[in-house]
């Protein structure tokens, strides 16, 4: 029994509650400070953490995510079971327990830590507006109009470079694997551009149990502890790249959904891949017209009709899809999503994903401020043509 009043009366035993209790204040402290987040941890301490683990994961073609969530936890479950079954066969119960309680709750505080270090800390950055220069204000209907229309008018122009199924649907040209294997390159691309998206390379993984995770409505995953991008393969074709570049963005450092959402788009424009350019407009195109239906139905029921018959087949394809997965766990996901959201200082929660739109807005004001009609360039190095060839088997 003196042992176990020992280790309880030991500093060990509550110093857990120091790096997660830091880490979760200077959060909140920094959160008025995003100069200090930007200049400092973004391109100090994040970088330095962040890019050997980048490069040691996306050496592994499969999520190390999914492989710890199958055979880790089951794993840890077990171990817990056998270790509880032992302990009830021993003497000094207590203090067996009390060191259990004491190495889970290190392990987890540390985990938050290295959460905060490595993902946590970026949603207190600049915003990508500020940092991009980019003219964020409030637009009106009628430019809200203007950009959904020049959206829409490129997602048809890029669709009729793609391949497609029997069924007249988008099929992703190369196999999920060669296709993610693009995303470091047009990374690199873009940075050229725009120099804060530099960093190692980071390679999207699929998720093999991509089919059951569409339960929860949820398309891609951000692993901080991992710097690892994970990516649900089950879903219609041609929203898979647009998250992989999407959970990428997470991965170079940009934490708020909204912002990682235009560095989809923005990114995307730079791949000489239809198959890219054409899931960030249409990506885009539906979030812009979800925005102006929200100000001007009638306006957005108007140009929602001006996607081309191949764009509704995508569209429908979509809907049919994911209608079978509606459910109490789409429900739950959702609100946890939410809250976790909330929690890490965006408190529009799920609602900010639609937000990517100011950007957009801003990004192709100042294309039109500096003289550069918004052009995507995949377009001038195309013939025009509306042939549509099949995906091959």
């Amino acid at each position: 029994m003196s042992k176990s009043n020992d280790l309880l009366k030991a500093p060990s035993f509550y110093l857990w509650v120091l790096p997660p209790a830091l880490a979760f204040a200077a959060q909140r402290c920094l959160a008025d400070r995003p100069e200090l987040v930007e200049h400092y941890h973004v391109r100090y301490v994040f970088r330095f953490l962040s890019s050997p683990i980048a490069r040691l994961t996306s050496m592994v073609p499969f999520s190390l995510t999914e492989m710890a969530v199958v055979l880790g936890l089951p794993t840890l479950l077990i171990l817990l079971i056998v270790y509880l079954v032992r302990l009830f066969r021993q003497t000094k119960r207590l203090l067996r327990l009390a060191r259990l309680f004491r190495g889970v709750a290190w392990a987890a505080g540390l985990s938050y830590l290295l959460f905060m270090l490595l993902h946590g800390l970026n949603y207190a950055r600049l915003p990508v507006s500020s940092s991009f220069e980019l003219p964020v204000r409030d637009h009106s209907a009628d430019e809200l109009s203007e950009v959904t229309i020049w959206l829409v008018e490129q997602t048809n122009a890029v669709r009729l470079l793609c391949l497609e199924d029997e069924q007249g649907v988008f099929c992703l040209r190369q196999n999920v694997f060669e296709t993610f294997k693009q995303v470091p390159e047009i990374y690199t691309l873009a940075s050229m551009d725009y120099p804060l998206l530099k960093g190692p390379p980071i390679l999207p993984k699929g998720v093999l149990l991509s089919h059951y995770w569409s339960y929860t409505g949820i398309t891609g995953m951000y692993m901080p502890l991992l710097v690892e991008a994970n990516v649900n393969i089950d879903v219609p074709p041609y929203t898979i790249p647009e998250t992989a570049l999407h959970e990428s963005a997470h991965a170079h450092g940009f934490a708020r959904e909204d912002e990682a959402g235009f560095l989809a788009f923005l990114t995307g424009l730079y791949s000489s891949n239809p198959d890219f350019v054409y899931s960030v407009l249409l990506g885009a195109s539906n979030r812009s017209l979800c925005a102006l239906y929200g100000v001007d139905p009638e306006a957005s029921r108007q140009i929602a009709g001006q996607f081309s018959e191949a764009v509704y087949r995508d569209l429908l394809a979509s809907s049919l899809y994911w209608r079978q997965f509606e459910g109490p766990i789409e429900k739950l996901a959702t609100q946890v999503n939410d809250a976790y959201l909330q929690m890490n200082l965006q408190k529009d929660g799920v609602f900010s994903y639609g937000r990517m739109v100011d950007l957009v807005l801003a990004w192709y004001e100042k294309q039109a401020i500096e003289g550069h009609p918004p052009e995507i360039s995949l377009l001038r190095a195309q013939p025009e043509t509306e042939w549509q060839p099949l995906c091959p088997h």
